[in-house]
């Protein structure tokens, strides 16, 4: 496992929020589990600056937020200084197929190429773009479409293979103080971490990305 040490555990927190969630962002950032080789990431693990999501799949503000990030780490991600970690926030009380989708994800991502599972997560937002909610029917579809076999993936969701993996980002999200989805620890080397409560534009995700690396390099 990777573990991001050395990191002032108070938090500063952007004044960005969903309105998605009802539940208070109280938590503890301290409680964020240390990114492992087990987590989903692009770009350099021991980065100064490591961007942890929590995010329902079906979430509108998710997908918008998940658009931003994939272009940003297109700018930053090759030069190693940014990492994006992605994990489970599911909020079954809004998208009631949301913990389904996450277990999928995982599914695929055992079964499929190594970017399965980002790949899986665009094609569930393509298919169900904004507000629409991902039908779970059309997961064998989405699985053909990564090369994966649809009866190796369903005994993989239907043996609830991953329920326990997706439970604990839940429950790390709510603990480390998710309010909604997405929301977002930024881990800057030697400083304290910042929080985003909610979706992000580019221009603002830009600058609080190019901030941190400043402040990692002091």
């Amino acid at each position: 496992a990777i573990i991001l040490a050395g990191f002032i555990l108070a938090v500063a927190t952007y004044p960005i929020r969903s309105k998605e969630f009802a539940l208070p962002p109280e938590g503890d950032v301290s409680l964020v589990r240390p990114v492992s080789e087990d987590d989903h990431i692009i770009g350099n693990p021991g980065a100064p600056v490591v961007i942890i999501e929590y995010a329902d799949i079906d979430s509108s503000y998710a997908k918008g937020f998940q658009a931003t990030m994939q272009q940003l780490m297109t700018e930053y991600a090759a030069g190693g200084q940014v990492a994006w970690v992605y994990r489970h926030l599911p909020l079954i009380d809004q998208h009631v197929n949301s913990r389904r989708h996450a277990e999928a994800a995982e599914c695929a991502a055992s079964l499929g190429q190594p970017d399965a599972f980002w790949r899986f997560i665009d094609a569930a937002h393509a298919l169900a773009p904004g507000s629409q909610q991902l039908d779970p029917n059309a997961y064998d579809f989405l699985v053909e479409g990564l090369g994966i076999r649809p009866e190796a993936f369903n005994e993989c969701l239907n043996g609830n293979t991953f329920s326990a993996r997706v439970m604990a980002d839940f429950e790390n999200g709510l603990n480390a103080g998710a309010g909604g989805s997405p929301f977002s620890v930024v881990l800057i080397r030697g400083r304290a971490p910042i929080t985003i409560d909610g979706t992000v534009p580019y221009d603002s995700m830009k600058r609080i990305i190019q901030e941190a690396i400043a402040k990692a390099q002091r």
